[in-house]
């Protein structure tokens, strides 16, 4: 038999009202947790490798010095290649390698011991150094052997954006006589977590498209 309810308080009207408000929420939220979640898509795995090759690495090797007191030295990348390798389909898998075949030293606007200011031709990744020693600020006569930031192979923020910028497909530090860093502009991200598209002078063909896919065309071809 159906009840039939009377409320005479608004006292009782308000805490019906409450109720019924949260038995609803009850339901609602029962019903969402009984939908199954749904598998999130599979995304792509890239690995990235860097190899500078032999001729570079004896001429960056004999150019290479240890004195604390010099500035950063800058080259431009005249002949590469880049290699895919696929892993797996599902998921997407692929190793890409970045080989560097020749370097050419670059005309340098200005140059300290923390940083270079130069500009490679579209078209061809840029090298430079870092320094084996330690600095305050950009004064080549407060640096010392070793110390904090002696042969550091991490890009700086500027780093990355000048490589962003210019939509190369790579850049690379030399931070010791035969070591070298290859960072790529993956490694760039926004506050949002998402990759920051290439600035207007990029390829077109690499400003928002994983790199491993459609690889802009090296300076020189190789087979």
């Amino acid at each position: 038999m159906a009840r039939k309810l009377t409320y005479t308080k608004a006292t009782h009207l308000v805490g019906g009202m409450a109720r019924t408000a949260a038995m609803i929420a009850a339901l609602v939220a029962l019903s969402v947790s009984a939908v199954p979640a749904l598998p999130l898509p599979a995304r792509a795995q890239t690995v990235h490798y860097g190899v500078v090759m032999d001729v570079p690495r004896l001429q960056l090797d004999s150019l290479w010095n240890d004195n604390p007191r010099q500035v950063e030295r800058a080259y431009c990348i005249v002949d590469y290649s880049i290699g895919v390798r696929h892993v797996s389909r599902t998921p997407v898998q692929d190793d890409s390698v970045f080989r560097v075949f020749a370097v050419v030293p670059a005309n340098t606007r200005s140059a300290g011991p923390s940083s270079v200011d130069f500009d490679c031709a579209p078209g061809r990744p840029e090298l430079h150094t870092h320094t084996p020693s330690t600095c305050t600020g950009d004064d080549v006569k407060t640096c010392f052997a070793g110390g904090l930031n002696a042969y550091s192979c991490q890009p700086s923020r500027e780093d990355l954006e000048k490589l962003v910028r210019r939509g190369d497909p790579f850049a690379v530090i030399q931070c010791d006589r035969r070591a070298f860093r290859f960072y790529y502009p993956s490694e760039y991200l926004g506050s949002s977590g998402r990759q920051v598209a290439a600035g207007k002078n990029a390829s077109p063909t690499t400003s928002n498209v994983p790199l491993v896919f459609q690889p802009p065309k090296p300076a020189k071809e190789r087979p």
